[in-house]
């Protein structure tokens, strides 16, 4: 069974698209940025990529950590769609 199960987890990492940490780093920093200056929707997206992270952070699955690299690339091709002057901050 455990066999299994490290082949599905090998499987999922091949399938989740690669974001590197230094990569999301940056694109929670911009969102909490942009929070701090009172855009609703980077606190709601910051929001949603901190709670995908803890939830990772906690279960350590395979899916979670799909889920989060989800959020953040979600998140950071929101960024890339505003205004350059808003996120150099």
């Amino acid at each position: 069974m455990k066999t299994i199960d490290s082949l599905i987890h090998f499987l999922d990492r091949l399938a989740t698209p690669r974001m590197t940490d230094r990569q999301i780093e940056i694109v929670e920093n911009k969102l909490l940025n942009l929070a701090n200056d009172d855009d609703r929707e980077a606190a709601r997206r910051y929001t949603d990529l901190y709670l995908c992270r803890i939830k990772w952070e906690r279960t350590r699955s395979p899916e979670d950590r799909h889920n989060f690299i989800h959020q953040a690339q979600d998140a950071q091709a929101w960024l890339a769609s505003i205004p350059a002057e808003t996120t150099t901050t």
